[in-house]
């Protein structure tokens, strides 16, 4: 584990990555995807190439059903 502060980056924040884990996972000068959960923590995933088959139709669709039915997938998945 290691700690690192949040730092004002332009209009933004940032945090940096240890440049080995960087190197390590293929990171350097690629897209990540940032996922905030509900128990308060920010994951960092390496943004994998999306399968042709999910057009941004689909993912306009999927986000809008995410975000009408928040609630009740929440309680889903704390059963």
């Amino acid at each position: 584990m290691q700690f690192r502060k949040v730092f004002k980056a332009g209009n933004s924040y940032a945090v940096s990555i240890p440049s080995d884990w960087v190197r390590e996972m293929n990171l350097e000068d690629q897209p990540v995807e940032l996922i905030r959960n509900n128990k308060g923590e920010i994951i960092v995933k390496p943004l994998r190439e999306a399968s042709r088959d999910i057009t941004p139709n689909f993912v306009q669709a999927v986000d809008r059903f995410v975000a009408e039915y928040a609630d009740v997938l929440r309680r889903l998945a704390d059963r």
